[in-house]
């Protein structure tokens, strides 16, 4: 017979993510309060800076200099939102932006498309997981070869 119980560490972490979803709600429509229209332009306007805080954020670590104390702020970060999306089955920021327009398509869709790969759920978590976590270990090793005396 199956157990039909919720996991008690399954329910806390979804209650988290619900929180975080809300605040990234919250902070798209106090950020993008000036947009006119709904909750849905929000969310696009979300949904369009997503990756491009993404890509200044890695930028600037390579663009710091090496043993910059903001270098290991940032992978601090890095690290942690690997995590959170590891244990929170995907990014918070993409739900904020599915919650704001009511759509499930996320900042991957048009990559996993341009590859060829089919759009489900799973091809968008390997896709965001792989990544993410790809783009971390880079910058941990980028940021260990700087202490490197050769």
């Amino acid at each position: 017979m199956e157990d039909t119980r919720e996991n008690p560490a399954r329910t806390v972490l979804r209650q988290i993510r619900t929180s975080l979803v809300d605040v990234f709600v919250a902070l798209a429509k106090t950020i993008f309060f000036w947009i006119p229209g709904e909750d849905i332009a929000k969310g696009k306007a979300l949904m369009a800076c997503h990756p491009i805080f993404i890509g200044l954020i890695i930028a600037l670590f390579f663009i710091l200099t090496p043993k910059s104390p903001l270098r290991l702020l940032i992978i601090l970060l890095g690290i942690t939102t690997v995590a959170s999306q590891w244990l929170l089955g995907g990014c918070v920021i993409t739900r904020a932006e599915q919650q704001l327009t009511g759509s499930k398509d996320t900042i991957v869709d048009p990559f996993l498309r341009l590859a060829g790969i089919q759009v489900n759920r799973d091809t968008r978590l390997a896709a965001t997981l792989g990544s993410g976590t790809s783009i971390c270990v880079l910058m941990v090793w980028s940021f260990m070869c700087d202490f490197i005396k050769l």
